[in-house]
């Protein structure tokens, strides 16, 4: 469920977000009530995905992993293992389709590893407003910026992000 959330946080605005989310599970959850299976949602067409959760690109991407999963080639509690390193996790979230270094960095993050950033627009923007300066070196900044904290630093990030947020 949060890779697929993830999947469709690429590219597109949070309301857009909450809309797939809300599509599919009305067109493959149980009852239209609950977050469907990989299995329920492998047994859609790419076609059907497009049209019933209106998530464009993503359907394939959306298809093809919930296949993956279903059939089990690929087995999602090997990104919980904390022996492994989050490079290595991250490059297989990267391997699959639709999921670029922003998704997979955000899933390491719902996995307890906050080692990367996950860098969209919304974070970038945001660090400006923060701390301004020169938009093409904003990447930079933010590494300089939360390096200190080393294996948080993407923890250190998202906390000053949504200070607002936050009493």
């Amino acid at each position: 469920e949060d890779a697929v959330k993830i999947l469709f946080t690429t590219n597109c605005t949070w309301a857009a977000t909450r809309g797939m989310v809300s599509r599919l599970i009305a067109l493959a959850g149980a009852g239209g009530r609950a977050f469907p299976t990989p299995a329920d949602v492998a047994r859609l067409s790419t076609a059907r995905i497009e049209r019933g959760v209106r998530c464009g690109y993503r359907a394939e991407a959306l298809r093809l992993f919930a296949k993956r999963v279903a059939s089990g080639k690929l087995d999602l509690s090997t990104w919980e293992d904390m022996r492994r390193s989050s490079d290595e996790v991250r490059a297989e979230i990267v391997a699959e389709r639709g999921f670029g270094p922003y998704a997979a960095e955000g899933l390491l993050r719902i996995l307890g590893r906050h080692d990367f950033y996950a860098l969209d627009s919304w974070t970038r923007q945001q660090y400006r407003r923060f701390y301004p300066g020169p938009a093409a070196s904003t990447d930079r900044a933010i590494a300089r910026r939360y390096a200190r904290f080393g294996a948080h630093r993407g923890l250190a990030l998202w906390l000053d992000m949504t200070r607002r947020w936050h009493a």
